[in-house]
């Protein structure tokens, strides 16, 4: 009875999951259309305006870091959406079509995971596990994926 209770549970979970990541993809939030409307520098003023040059800096870098959330997440929901998948059937049971794209979101997440952002590492000399003292030291079954 439990285990069917928690089937649905996240047969649920996994529908909000697919949902989510429908509703991004349509959204201008999206990561292909997230940088499709960019303002370019000329449009602030001249370029004696250096007012104007700060701001358009500015204004890139965090349309840059945007972009990057935008596909961090996008990458991030699908990821969740096959891993409650996997937890369902067993990792063991996946299609090899599956693994393979769980491999390429980790490596895409990874690509953007940037640790001196990350409020839970500890620099040297921490109290984490990790060869550097940042956190807990990966095991051969994080690797796997």
């Amino acid at each position: 009875m439990a285990l069917d209770i928690q089937a649905s549970a996240m047969k649920g979970f996994k529908k909000r999951v697919d949902d989510l990541l429908t509703e991004l993809e349509g959204s201008e939030a999206a990561p292909g259309r997230v940088g499709a409307d960019r303002l370019s520098r000329g449009q602030l003023g001249s370029a004696d305006f250096k007012e104007a040059q700060f701001l358009y800096d500015s204004y890139a870098v965090v349309h840059d870091e945007l972009e990057k959330l935008s596909k961090a997440l996008g990458a991030q929901i699908e990821g969740l959406g096959l891993a409650v998948h996997a937890s369902r059937v067993g990792y063991d049971n996946l299609e090899d079509d599956i693994r393979a794209r769980m491999k390429a979101i980790n490596a895409e997440a990874e690509k953007y995971y940037e640790p001196d952002r990350d409020p839970y590492v500890r620099g040297p000399g921490g109290s984490g596990s990790g060869s550097d003292g940042s956190g807990p030291k990966a095991t051969e079954k994080d690797t796997a994926l």
